[in-house]
């Protein structure tokens, strides 16, 4: 039945993308047009949006702290000024705006049929895309409920009018990736409906803006990303934005169609990609917010329209934001584990990226506004030590010591007859992140990007860059492309044999090495027990160490001292200890200079040593 499914899915994509290429041949822009209803007046418009969204009165941000409310205004003066800061670029001021254009690199794309742009050699498509998703409206409509000063509204508008005449249907970068179209649309609802009062909002203004959400619609009915067995973040963005744009336009048949397709898609793939522990499948931290976005932000648009909600699937994003707050860290921060470009569905405030704890405070601006005169619905402080087995995840907590564990092996499970596979995750199994007393000292290097830089990319996601060992310089698995992997382990698993004792493996197909880690965790302690299997003579194995950008180590009387007391000794003497000069990537495109150290052993056939890091004194 498995293979059924897979050949007719691949047959309907192959229809898809040849009906995609006639586009070309047609006025797409009146066929895109069949079956719209405009509606009846701006009022009419306005209404819609508040019944979907709730009414996003002055009110509605009074009492949020001083800092969220200078953020907002900063980030408000900076986009009316054109000032973008996005994917690592820094300040950069864009007058005037060009939508088609990676700044970062100064390279442009041209104004052709979707289906034929090619990205310059080098260039980041991703900037343009982020760049026309037009999250920075929401700070323009956020700043005009504190202030009720029209500069902002209106700048929206604009930016609105500018795209809309610069981005005709399939003939820009910005159609390249449905995904992004969604994004856009929802953004583009959110942020109106926070200017909803404002006249400039006008018959005219509606009409147009509405005749291009209608063909964001359209786009994204024609554009599916489906993908059988595993459909990923892509197709659930899709689905979302279908949903928002059908609910808008339920008054006509096409409306009431991708309501329909998109919610109960949306319910197979929450069940099918949200594994039953709550932790998105594609196992990256990063992905696993914005997909927490993504699925619980329209079940408030859902309540308001009176659409039921399946229970199953309100259980299991209410895991999701269980996993969000026990993987924070006790400093507020998000581990960086796999893949990170900085994805966001609705940024309401400009935050770290790192931060993720406002998806669980009924406070925050973000619940405030997805919730608007609704209880919120998923927030929780599940907090303590879990072991999440079917994503291969460990948190060990102990007061404000903290310990993530990750075997979890890879996003999409690569077939018995297909050994190269996609996936968001990285060379990191048995890879941990640990904090004494709440600060941060072997921490994941993060991501750094994506198809700018194949070199940068794939040092961020190799083995030896994550905190577990490596054997002979043998890659866990091999790098084939921006995101697909050659299999190169059969992973195995993480299980808990004892209150403080967790003890995962794995085992690599090329060079036959096993390796085992049990992690111990007390009061004072942490220690690592590795186990090493190889058959032969002279292999070397290197122990990673990847410290948080304010810990500084030195080798000295055979331990590595950091600056901030802890020590880390070890069983057996190594064969050398080496302090490098590193790199962590906290954010997509940004680097920051870091300590790393390496432990080389030599051993035939087994080896066995403990590495002991303790709060400041030997044990």
């Amino acid at each position: 039945m498995g293979n059924i499914k897979y050949i007719f899915q691949k047959a309907k994509n192959h229809i898809a993308v040849k009906k995609n290429l006639l586009w070309k041949y047609c006025n797409v822009g009146v066929v895109a047009m069949r079956g719209f209803q405009p509606f009846d007046d701006a009022s009419a418009f306005k209404q819609r949006l508040q019944k979907m969204l709730g009414v996003f009165g002055v009110a509605l941000l009074d009492g949020i702290g001083d800092e969220d409310r200078k953020t907002i205004l900063i980030s408000a003066e900076q986009t009316l000024h054109h000032e973008f800061d996005l994917l690592g670029s820094g300040p950069v001021k864009l007058d005037p705006i060009d939508w088609h254009c990676d700044f970062k690199l100064g390279a442009k794309w041209k104004k052709t049929f979707y289906k034929e742009l090619q990205t310059p050699k080098g260039a980041d498509i991703k900037v343009p895309w982020e760049l026309s998703r037009c999250q920075h409206f929401l700070w323009l409509g956020e700043a005009y409920l504190l202030t009720q000063e029209k500069k902002y509204a209106q700048e929206i508008i604009d930016e609105i009018n500018w795209w809309i005449d610069d981005n005709p249907l399939m003939y820009s970068v910005n159609w390249k990736c449905a995904m992004d179209v969604a994004f856009r649309a929802v953004n583009w609802l959110f942020a109106l409906n926070m200017i909803a009062e404002y006249d400039g909002i006008d018959d005219g203004f509606v009409g147009k803006v509405t005749r291009s959400l209608w063909q964001h619609g359209f786009f994204i009915w024609n554009n599916l990303e489906k993908n059988i067995p595993y459909s990923n973040n892509h197709y659930t963005s899709d689905l979302v934005g279908l949903l928002y744009l059908g609910v808008l336009f339920d008054q006509t048949g096409k409306g009431r169609r991708w309501k329909k397709k998109a919610k109960g898609e949306l319910r197979k793939e929450t069940l099918n990609q949200v594994l039953p522990s709550g932790v998105h499948y594609e196992r990256s931290v990063s992905y696993h917010r914005m997909v927490t976005e993504m699925l619980s932000y329209p079940v408030y648009m859902l309540s308001r329209m009176n659409e039921p909600v399946d229970e199953e699937v309100l259980e299991r994003l209410g895991l999701m934001y269980g996993y969000v707050s026990n993987y924070t860290k006790p400093n507020g921060l998000a581990p960086l584990i796999a893949d990170n470009d900085d994805g966001r569905f609705a940024p309401f405030l400009r935050r770290d990226f790192r931060m993720h704890g406002y998806l669980n405070d009924a406070r925050s601006l973000e619940n405030r506004l997805v919730a608007v005169g609704m209880k919120p619905l998923f927030c929780t402080s599940d907090r303590g030590t879990r072991i999440y087995e079917d994503a291969g995840v460990c948190v060990v907590r102990n007061g404000n010591d903290y310990l993530y564990i990750n075997n979890g092996g890879y996003s999409r499970k690569p077939s018995e007859h297909r050994s190269i596979f996609g996936t968001h995750t990285h060379n990191d199994l048995l890879s941990f992140e640990l904090a004494f007393d709440g600060k941060d000292i072997v921490v994941d290097s993060g991501t750094y990007l994506y198809t700018s830089d194949t070199e940068g990319r794939n040092r961020f996601r190799s083995t030896i860059k994550h905190n577990t060992v490596v054997v002979d310089d043998e890659e866990q698995n091999e790098a084939v492309s921006t995101f697909l992997l050659k299999r190169n382990v059969n992973k195995g698993e993480l299980i808990r044999n004892k209150d403080s004792e967790y003890k995962g493996d794995y085992s690599t197909l090329r060079g036959q090495m096993h390796h085992e880690r049990v992690f111990t965790t007390n009061d004072t302690n942490f220690v690592i027990t590795d186990l090493l299997t190889k058959r032969g003579e002279n292999h070397i194995a290197k122990i990673c160490f990847h410290f948080a950008e304010n810990i500084i180590p030195h080798y000295i009387n055979e331990r590595i001292e950091l600056s901030n007391g802890a020590i880390i000794s070890f069983s057996l003497k190594p064969k050398d200890v080496t302090i490098e000069d590193d790199e962590l990537s906290p954010s997509f495109g940004i680097l920051v200079p870091s300590k790393a150290a390496v432990v080389t052993y030599e051993f035939d056939d087994f080896l066995r040593v403990k590495t002991i890091i303790s709060k400041g004194y030997d044990n």
